[in-house]
C-alpha cells in the first residue's frame, strides 16, 4: 500500500498486539504498524495523525477493553473524523450480532472481524482498500 497509510492496532492484550503486528507486516498492509493497548492514547494519536491531510488511517479496533472501550473509542473519534481519511476494522472476540449491527451505525466501520486476525484477511483488506488509499 501506499506510504501515506498509517495502520494502528487498538488492543489491551500484548499478545494479541503482537500477533497481529506481525500478520500486517506479513501480509504486506503495512511495513511498520503503530499499536496501542490503551483506547484513550490511541484517540489521541488518531486525532493527531487527522490533522496531517496527506495520511489515510486504518485502525484495527478491539471491543473489550478497560478504561476506554472500542464502542466509547467510536464514539469519541466519530464526530471530529473525516471518513474518507479514517477506517475502522473492529477485530475482536465477540460473536455478538448485536455488536456487528452496533457496528454498522458508524460510518467509518470498514469490517467486523473476529480475532485473531488472519493473513488471508489482511490481503483480502489490501486489496479492497487499494483504491481508497491511492485516491
Amino acid at each position: 500500500m501506499k506510504k501515506g497509510i498509517k495502520v494502528i492496532v487498538v488492543d489491551d492484550d500484548p499478545g494479541v498486539i503482537f500477533l497481529h503486528k506481525i500478520i500486517i507486516r506479513e501480509s504486506g498492509l503495512c511495513k511498520t504498524p503503530e499499536s496501542f493497548d490503551e483506547a484513550k492514547i490511541a484517540l489521541t494519536h488518531v486525532l493527531d495523525l487527522q490533522k496531517n491531510q496527506e495520511n489515510k488511517i486504518l485502525i484495527f479496533l478491539d471491543i473489550n477493553m478497560p478504561y476506554m472501550n472500542g464502542w466509547d473509542f467510536l464514539k469519541k473519534l466519530s464526530p471530529q473524523a473525516n471518513t474518507d481519511q479514517i477506517k475502522v476494522i473492529m477485530v475482536t472476540s465477540s460473536l455478538s450480532i448485536s455488536d456487528r449491527e452496533k457496528a454498522k451505525a458508524y460510518k467509518m466501520v470498514y469490517d467486523f472481524l473476529e480475532k485473531p486476525l488472519m493473513d488471508t484477511q489482511c490481503h483480502q483488506i489490501k486489496e479492497k482498500l487499494n483504491g481508497w488509499v491511492n485516491d
